[in-house]
């Protein structure tokens, strides 16, 4: 690629000197510029793809853009810039997008740019860069610069300006895929669960792929968008902790502005999947006091399991608090767990370690150091057992119930596994390391493992009353 082409994208009408001025620093890095208006206020004359171009993408007219309020506006330009810019990538005029902005302006921009696949290059300038930008990147691969000043060309703007278009043009060429890269498995975690996943991790290393790492706090929904996109073709979803996080509202639950659903990805790719519920065990939210009180006073009654019957959540630093879930909670998200992964249509296999799902959900009688709870602290913060079964958990009990009767006994592809296991056991690790080799190898289908120890036999149950009142709603983290 001798002069990969750049669209420069923003709001000509009041940013035009700044960004004829990113253009010609594209231009002099050795890139080919193409601007791209995208206006709110009025037409400029010199874009490369005028306004009326760019919202002819979705039958919008200049005129409503220009009378409707700002954030309305936005809403306009915003999309109509997205569906160009895949056009323009389409047509092979687009191998990066770069911007200069302010709020509204980087609001607008961004918008275009998260529409592109990850790995296209995307550089968002902006005196923004500052603050929570978060809702500008979603779950993008967007780079940030901070330009110092909304606008004006001058010594502190024109270096900042010239090291971001010296970036992109560098950026956009480098290979799609660099050298040396393999197929790549991604594997959800948490600190609580990282033994199960360190195991995994290893298996799927000694095979020859990559494997990356999604910390169970959001960032399921990049995982999501990348599976999407073709770069993740095999997953160990061990980790669903940010399911319950987003059901008490979390700040590390799943990005609001994600307009995608979590655990339908790989199944919709069709790609081999080993799910678990590990971390649901527990809800992370804030310092104590940033805990809304409906959830202190569930926990003061019990409804939420208290530490050490104080009557208060466990706090797991000064800035973490752990909530334990409900079990009417839990029968919601076990509802919408059935519901995203019945219409999976690669091998998925959903296995449930009967006796616990992280180090904070185990007994006193198994806890260690080396399993994440040290011996002499009682019972793990969000350990409870199953009053009939007493080595199992309560929700470990419940899922299973719910799944048995919710998943689609129909599909093929999908398989309900129960385990009298703990997630931190050496063997349950084994299992799933087991069954993933299984389904890349092609020998995988469903009922496989119940002549495994400890894996049980597989019977449907009679629907619950809290079952069938789930069935009717689904939870929000999954919507």
């Amino acid at each position: 690629m001798s002069r990969p082409k750049i669209v420069v994208a923003g709001m000509l009408n009041t940013k035009g000197p700044e960004l004829r001025h990113l253009a010609q620093a594209v231009a002099d890095a050795g890139g080919d510029p193409i601007v791209m208006d995208l206006s709110l206020g009025a037409e400029a004359d010199w874009a490369d793809v005028p306004l009326r171009e760019v919202l002819a993408t979705t039958g919008t007219r200049p005129e409503d853009v220009f009378a409707a309020p700002r954030a309305a506006a936005i809403e306009m330009v915003g999309p109509a810039g997205a569906a160009k810019v895949l056009e323009l990538r389409a047509d092979g005029r687009c191998d990066g997008v770069i911007s200069w902005a302010g709020a509204t302006g980087t609001t607008t921009v961004t918008a275009v740019m998260r529409a592109l696949p990850f790995g296209v290059p995307k550089i968002m300038l902006s005196d923004m860069a500052s603050g929570d930008v978060s809702v500008w990147l979603g779950t993008k691969d967007i780079y940030i610069v901070n330009p110092t000043a909304e606008h004006g060309v001058n010594v502190v703007t024109r270096k900042a300006v010239a090291n971001a278009a010296a970036a992109i043009v560098a950026m956009a060429q480098v290979p799609d895929v660099p050298a040396g890269s393999k197929p790549l498995c991604a594997l959800t975690s948490y600190g609580s669960t990282t033994p199960c996943v360190i195991r995994c991790t290893e298996f799927m290393e000694a095979r020859g792929w990559d494997t990356a790492g999604f910390h169970a706090v959001g960032p399921g929904a990049t995982m999501e968008d990348l599976i999407r996109s073709g770069m993740i073709t095999a997953l160990f979803d061990i980790t669903l902790g940010e399911l319950t996080n987003t059901v008490v509202g979390s700040p590390w639950g799943i990005p609001k502005g994600w307009d995608g659903r979590r655990l339908t990805a790989a199944g919709a790719m069709g790609i081999p999947q080993v799910v678990v519920p590990g971390g649901m065990d527990q809800c992370a939210h804030g310092p104590l006091a940033s805990v809304p009180q409906e959830y202190l006073d569930d926990t003061k009654a019990d409804r939420r399991r208290s530490f050490r019957g104080t009557g208060l959540p466990y706090r797991h630093n000064e800035g973490v608090t752990i909530l334990a879930p409900t079990m009417d909670e839990m029968t919601a998200l076990s509802a919408g767990i059935a519901g995203a992964l019945n219409a999976t249509t690669g091998p998925t296999a959903f296995v449930i370690p009967m006796r616990g799902w992280s180090a904070y959900d185990q007994p006193e009688a198994t806890a260690s150091r080396e399993r994440g709870w040290a011996a002499g602290n009682g019972d793990g913060p969000c350990w409870e057992p199953d009053p009939e079964v007493p080595t199992w958990s309560r929700r470990s009990t419940l899922m299973r119930r719910v799944l048995a009767e919710r998943f689609d006994a129909a599909n093929p592809h999908l398989d309900l596994i129960a385990a009298d296991m703990h997630i931190l056991d050496p063997e349950f690790a084994d299992l799933l390391c087991r069954a993933m080799g299984d389904m890349l190898d092609g020998r995988w289908r469903k009922g496989l493992y119940r002549d495994v120890p400890g894996v049980l036999a597989y019977a449907r149950v009679a629907p619950t009353r809290a079952s069938q009142s789930a069935s009717a709603a689904r939870s929000p983290a999954l919507s």
